[in-house]
């Protein structure tokens, strides 16, 4: 039943406001923003038409997050420079409270309004700022950036013009904990939405509103440079698609080609679609990126696989050419003792030592990402080191993210995705000896498989210890990002 109702004051197509927290809606004729006070409707103005950013969920939907109910109300979308994303306002529980849910930089965010909590100024927050939020405790600064509004649809909680302008910091708490502060354009009340991160297998969605039951299935992607079908791995998930064909990087929301790139001369040491089972997930490996940096005028190159799990979300294996495979996490940056940086980080009784620190950029991809990727695209990252763990920190333009590396072997990841154990040795031996003759490269090649055929009859302690390997990047600290500031997606402001 709708709690309040009238007719649009730009076109006279009738109003319906469902839920009392919603005090402005775009009308679905002329998508002009109708508000609502005690003096009647009256509009705002045309909002832009949507882009067509990938989602897996829509505009009324209905389903529960973990076991709570929800009714998806209205969505806006944000941009702060490198395209648009999406947030969701949500009626929670019937309509008895609101809050906002968004999926950004691989993950799933949910935040409620929480009043009455006081916050330190916009200007003088920083990413790794540590920052008491009332009863809910610490929490740590990932971002802190502004965004303007590009379009919206649906109910709204606020009244805000195409264009205006929000300021915003996102802060992670321990576990799951999240948390947004919205300064508005930063000359208003500042407002704190408190949630958690979940899992996407807590969402569920079980009624289905217009938009989604207006979707096709999404089982393939067509490049907009060479016209090829590349299979779908991941749909309402990725952003941007490096064509395996033609090597064209586009932009999925737009359809268009973003940058040319080469074609790769050679397939992927993990194939681009293939599935494998580590630590007893299966993942699907969706991307694989090639990052490097300069280091003393030569330039150090590592690949970075992008793997994707049901329910679970984005990980990465990143391999790099002196220390071989490493299993990468996203790493919670308000459980870390970040004290005595830049020299050392501590992680509960662990004291990770800086390795080194340098400027890593992306050379080539191919797949589906999360993120608005760029060929170019560089990031300061710093390695810290205890024993064979690696623990990195990538920071960008206001947003800083640290992900958590373990050492893997290659009969262990060749056993999980079903590669021979010679595909790695071959590939090794061709990077490593370009210019040799052709004769010393097929010795080199053969003693490398020979060798890795050794280890994979080795004991489990061997392998380890054989495998050399000491951390992440050796050199750079290509740890592959755990999806800090790729995507940027953020909780909008009026929330």
């Amino acid at each position: 039943m709708a709690v309040a109702q009238g007719h649009c004051p730009n076109c006279g197509a009738p109003i319906e406001f469902q839920v009392g927290s919603s005090l402005a809606k775009v009308c679905e004729f002329c998508r002009h923003t109708v508000v609502r006070s005690d003096r009647g409707l009256s509009h705002l103005g045309k909002v832009a038409d949507l882009a067509n950013v990938p989602s897996l969920i829509a505009v009324g939907d209905e389903g529960t997050l973990g076991g709570r109910p929800f009714r998806v109300m209205g969505r806006v979308q944000l941009d702060h420079g490198k395209g648009p994303w999406d947030e969701y306002y949500v009626a929670f529980d019937y309509g008895q409270s609101w809050g906002w849910l968004a999926f950004a930089q691989g993950r799933w965010f949910a935040t409620s309004p929480v009043p009455g909590i006081a916050t330190p100024p916009y200007d003088e927050l920083a990413p790794d700022a540590l920052v008491t939020l009332g009863a809910a405790g610490a929490f740590r600064v990932s971002e802190r950036r502004s965004a303007h509004i590009s379009s919206a649809e649906g109910e709204l909680p606020g009244a805000f013009p195409e264009g205006f302008v929000r300021h915003y910091a996102d802060l992670s708490g321990a576990g799951s904990a999240f948390a947004t502060i919205d300064f508005g354009d930063n000359t208003q009340t500042v407002v704190v939405f408190l949630g958690w991160e979940f899992a996407e297998s807590q969402l569920t969605v079980t009624a289905l509103g217009p938009r989604s039951t207006q979707k096709v299935a999404v089982t393939s992607l067509k490049c907009p440079s060479c016209g090829g079908d590349v299979p779908a791995l991941s749909p309402g998930r990725s952003t941007r698609l490096g064509c395996p064909y033609c090597g064209a990087i586009s932009d999925l929301a737009e359809d268009r080609v973003i940058a040319q790139q080469e074609r790769a001369r050679t397939e992927p040491i993990i194939p681009i679609g293939s599935r494998g089972t580590l630590g007893g997930t299966e993942y699907l490996c969706i991307a694989m990126l090639r990052r490097g940096s300069d280091f003393e005028g030569e330039l150090y190159a590592w690949e970075e696989f992008l793997l994707w799990s049901q329910g679970i979300g984005f990980r990465w294996l990143v391999l790099d050419p002196e220390t071989g495979w490493s299993f990468v996490s996203p790493a919670n940056p308000a459980e870390l003792d970040l004290s005595q940086l830049p020299g050392s980080i501590g992680l509960g009784k662990r004291r990770f030592r800086s390795r080194n620190q340098n400027l890593a950029s992306v050379l080539y991809v191919v797949g589906e990402v999360y993120w608005k990727c760029e060929i170019g695209e560089t990031t300061n990252v710093a390695d810290f080191v205890d024993g064979d763990t690696v623990l990195s920190r990538e920071e960008a333009a206001g947003e800083v993210s640290y992900s958590l590396g373990t050492p893997e072997t290659w009969p262990v990841v060749a056993t999980a995705f079903n590669l021979p154990l010679a595909k790695h040795a071959r590939a090794q031996a061709q990077k490593s000896t370009s210019g040799l003759p052709s004769v010393t490269l097929l010795l080199v090649a053969a003693a490398v498989i020979v060798f890795v055929i050794l280890l994979a009859n080795a004991p489990s302690g061997a392998l380890r210890a054989a495998s050399g390997v000491s951390g992440v990047s050796g050199v750079t600290g290509g740890t592959g990002v755990s999806g800090g500031f790729r995507g940027g997606g953020v909780f909008y402001g009026g929330k």
